[in-house]
């Protein structure tokens, strides 16, 4: 099968719709359709159930799709490698992160690349930490900057960069000298949290159910850069890595406290790739200068709670 007639179907699967997916391909839907007609013709057996709002996969849908995907990421791989002969590296990497490596990190990280390999393009794209399995699974991505989670299957973690969540807080907060925190020391002043809490919601059921505390955020929001700012005017305390608030702590207008929960106080974000699916070239490259700025990284980290301007030695390593 012709590797465009995939693509095809595999937009068609994706959207849902023959029309956007003619949209999103900028053909005829009379073409797209044409195509998706002339494949259930060849393997026999309808692929789609055609619906009033669209399309949905059919159970031979569902396993064309799968093996449609591989020829294509196949296909892709092999065109990339004999691209590279070369010399000159091309093709699309789609990387998957959390918002604070956006926002401090990944920056430094696509211009390293646009510099080095100018025909290379790339989507950088944050998530929530909640959306990490569906997203390794989706096979949208070539790889994924995150927190690592051991109940996550069908990855392998190519990197680990060791960090931890804690208590941020503006330098003349009541809490700011401590060397650590639970979520109890935290009830008795105003908080703001993230929406997609991830794990902390887990956590801190379980530390209230014993101290009989409660803690009620006081701001929500699913922006760390709109927390980062209400934090700075003293409206709440944070939990997050230090990562999203790296330049704010080194200039001592925040500090990073550790939490003590074991889980929390020893995080880790890895490079996590889909199980069994080769990287391309340019996915190597694009995970080399991840690998390489996250060592980088880890020297600028505070060194232990309260102290705004320490540094700790991170590390990152191939598994």
């Amino acid at each position: 099968m012709h590797a465009a007639v995939l693509r095809y179907f595999d937009q068609v699967a994706r959207l849902g719709s023959i029309r956007r997916a003619a949209e999103a391909l900028h053909v005829a839907s009379s073409a797209v359709n044409r195509q998706i007609l002339k494949l259930e013709a060849e393997v026999g057996t309808p692929l789609f159930e055609r619906l009033r709002s669209g399309v949905r996969l059919t159970a031979a849908g569902e396993l064309l799709l799968r093996h449609s995907r591989e020829t294509l990421t196949d296909f892709e791989r092999t065109r990339l490698e004999i691209s590279g002969l070369s010399g000159t590296v091309t093709g699309h990497v789609r990387i998957i992160c959390l918002e604070s490596l956006l926002l401090r990190f990944m920056p430094q990280v696509v211009a390293e690349l646009a510099a080095s390999h100018p025909q290379m393009t790339l989507t950088v794209v944050g998530i929530d930490p909640g959306d990490t399995a569906e997203e390794m699974r989706s096979g949208r991505n070539d790889f994924g900057v995150l927190f690592a989670d051991r109940r996550l299957r069908g990855v392998e973690v190519s990197g680990t960069f060791h960090t931890s969540i804690g208590a941020v807080m503006r330098p003349d907060h009541p809490l700011a000298t401590r060397r650590s925190l639970t979520f109890t020391d935290c009830t008795a002043y105003p908080v703001v949290m993230l929406y997609d809490r991830w794990l902390l919601d887990l956590i801190m059921a379980t530390e209230f159910a014993e101290s009989g505390e409660k803690l009620v955020p006081r701001i929500v929001s699913n922006s760390i850069e709109f927390l980062r700012q209400i934090i700075e005017l003293g409206l709440g305390i944070g939990f997050f890595t230090p990562i999203g608030f790296i330049d704010e702590i080194e200039r001592g207008k925040l500090v990073h406290v550790t939490l003590a929960e074991p889980l929390l106080a020893d995080s880790a974000i890895s490079i996590l790739v889909p199980r069994g699916r080769e990287p391309t070239l340019p996915a190597r490259i694009a995970m080399d200068a991840v690998r390489r700025h996250l060592g980088e990284f880890a020297k600028r980290l505070p060194a232990q709670a309260g102290s705004p301007g320490g540094r700790q030695k991170g590390a990152t390593r191939a598994k």
